[in-house]
């Protein structure tokens, strides 16, 4: 079963959680995968390569596909060139490890692949974590995601290349390089573009990382008059979770942690923005989710 079929089921049954598939099938690969993951830390030093030979000169054998519908909303595949996006990543791995891509190949969490829901495939696109400046390489070769406005679905192996499968998610800068090579493998893993300059943030990412010892030093900024409500983005039992947390908003805006008890021992509160009433609170909360965050609280300020 395709993920797209197994989407549908699932929407049948309750909301859409998860990566789904292409609405269609387009060839048939014979392939293996393997059951047990490479031996890679997902830590080795990057190295510089010359993409040319992972771009075919024809784009005939891509499929682009017609529009399709998952949930409420449509997706229209398109042939995009300079396709150049930042946005949301999450990865996919253990349920899907084995069945067929939207292109017919054999999907393998350990190679680095990702789906897409509008380029064509199969491509080659690089993909910069923003969060922390890690640039890989991938095959496009599914489609997905269809959970919020996420932009890409990396396999395993790419969201470690990129450190982000403890976390979930990361604001990354997606580039489409070109048509990928109808029967070429996945590139290796710790390649990145040579040559390339470091990937531009937008004007609300953060320039670098903010760690969690800065951001706790925010903790004693006074509340100006009028300054009633906060967002609660999170509590964490980690502190490096808050911190993951922290780094991927931190352009937005201000935000910071306040450290505390619990019941169960000490607890990362992560919070964001003050505002004077819930209005301004609502509006932030409603743009936070270009930044990967859902279901923020509004709550007031001691």
């Amino acid at each position: 079963m395709s993920r797209l079929s197994l989407a549908l089921v699932g929407l049948a049954a309750a909301s859409l959680a998860a990566c789904a598939s292409s609405p269609e099938r387009y060839s048939s690969y014979p392939a293996s995968v393997p059951s047990t993951p490479p031996q890679t830390s997902g830590t080795a030093t990057p190295v510089d390569i010359d993409v040319a030979g992972l771009i075919a000169t024809d784009s005939g054998h891509q499929k682009v596909g017609n529009p399709y519908r998952v949930g409420s909303r449509t997706y229209r595949p398109q042939r995009d060139d300079r396709y150049d996006r930042t946005g949301i990543a999450s990865w996919y791995g253990p349920n899907f490890h084995g069945r067929p891509t939207a292109n017919g190949e054999v999907f393998d969490q350990y190679a680095m692949t990702a789906a897409h829901t509008t380029l064509p495939i199969p491509s080659i696109a690089e993909v910069t974590n923003l969060e922390n400046g890690r640039s890989i390489i991938v095959r496009v070769n599914d489609r997905g995601p269809f959970v919020d406005d996420r932009i890409i679905d990396l396999s395993r192996a790419a969201a470690t290349e990129l450190d982000y499968v403890g976390s979930g998610l990361a604001r990354v800068r997606v580039r489409y390089l070109g048509p990928a090579h109808p029967d070429a493998p996945p590139p290796q893993r710790n390649v990145r573009v040579a040559g390339a300059p470091p990937a531009a943030a937008p004007a609300m990412q953060p320039s670098s990382p903010a760690t969690a010892q800065t951001v706790a030093a925010v903790e004693n900024i006074p509340v100006r008059a009028g300054r009633d409500v906060t967002l609660q983005l999170g509590a964490f039992s980690d502190a490096d979770n808050a911190d993951r947390l922290v780094r991927r908003v931190a352009g937005a805006g201000e935000v910071w942690v306040e450290p505390g008890q619990s019941d169960h021992g000490p607890i990362y509160r992560v919070f964001f923005g003050r505002w004077a009433d819930r209005s301004g609170a609502d509006a932030a909360r409603a743009s936070l989710a270009d930044w990967g965050v859902f279901g923020a609280r509004i709550v007031a300020l001691d």
